[in-house]
């Protein structure tokens, strides 16, 4: 008599112990394939500004902390020598950066290394003025953007001082498996 389990693999018995190592064998390669496929892309956004200003952000691909989630924000600019450009990165895991649906807020705390110092200019102000750095993108996972293609965005300079410098961008979706 054989049995089978709920994805039609023969379940081994005590009479057919060939039988029970092959089945075991493909449900291990079974079960190797089903969590390869349901592993999250990464994804995220590449976007810039007309004055040269670069803002990537990258959200996790662990389902524990939520594929839909930022874990990185880095903000370069394409002006300034090369081994430079990076003016800051922000990341989740210094509470730095985080995301509700299509915004990205990055919190200046200078207290970082990871953050550049107060002197570093950024849209025409110096970073040490400015409180956070936010990203929208026009885009929803409702509605699905393939790999590469382009949709805008808006930058927020917000400083200490309640001001803010707002930028339009250019951003590409980013999507690897």
């Amino acid at each position: 008599m054989h049995f089978t389990n709920i994805i039609g693999l023969p379940i081994p018995t005590s009479s057919n112990t060939l039988t029970g190592e092959i089945s075991m064998k493909n449900l291990l390669l079974v079960l190797t394939a089903v969590l390869v496929s349901t592993q999250a892309q990464a994804d995220g956004f590449l976007c810039s500004t007309d004055d040269g200003l670069n803002i990537k952000v990258y959200n996790h691909t662990s389902g524990d902390k939520g594929t839909r989630s930022v874990a990185k924000m880095i903000v370069s600019d394409d002006n300034v020598g090369f081994g430079n450009k990076t003016i800051a990165t922000f990341s989740d895991a210094q509470s730095l950066v985080a995301s509700h649906k299509q915004t990205y807020i990055a919190k200046v705390d200078l207290r970082f290394g990871t953050v550049g110092g107060k002197g570093e200019l950024i849209g025409g102000t110096k970073l040490g003025e400015l409180s956070h750095i936010i990203l929208s993108v026009d885009f929803m996972y409702s509605e699905p953007t393939a790999n590469g293609e382009h949709v805008n965005g808006v930058v927020t300079l917000q400083k200490r001082n309640g001001e803010e410098i707002i930028e339009f961008a250019n951003c590409t979706r980013y999507l690897k498996n």
